[in-house]
């Protein structure tokens, strides 16, 4: 239901002219922790880190082999595993967030060039 309305904000924001720049850094912010739960996972899945585990053959499998088949906890493949076996968390979903808030700043700054 959360995701629903903030979905629902973002919808609303992004087809307004904002009025005021902290509106785009809203938008992008709302925007991107909306889509990221979503997206990140997907794109993780497509290259082989799945729910099931790293599939066969794929991109994540040469990953894995290159660190000789002993993954260290934190590294890029152990991480990139544990969104694609559980999906984003709190934190990523944060991160996310934070991210499109600093890309509305950005397009704001460059709107006034």
């Amino acid at each position: 239901m959360k995701t629903s309305v903030v979905c629902l904000l973002v919808v609303i924001l992004l087809s307004a002219q904002p009025a005021h720049a902290w509106l785009y850094v809203i938008a992008g912010a709302a925007a991107t922790a909306c889509l990221a739960p979503f997206a990140i996972p997907a794109g993780v899945a497509t290259i082989g880190f799945t729910t099931a585990g790293i599939l066969k053959g794929s991109i994540a499998a040469g990953m894995m082999a290159s660190y000789g088949g002993l993954v260290p906890a934190g590294s890029v493949v152990a991480v990139m595993q544990s969104v694609g076996a559980a999906g984003l968390g709190v934190g990523g979903i944060a991160a996310a967030g934070a991210t499109g808030a600093a890309a509305g700043a950005v397009y704001e700054k460059s709107k006034d060039n």
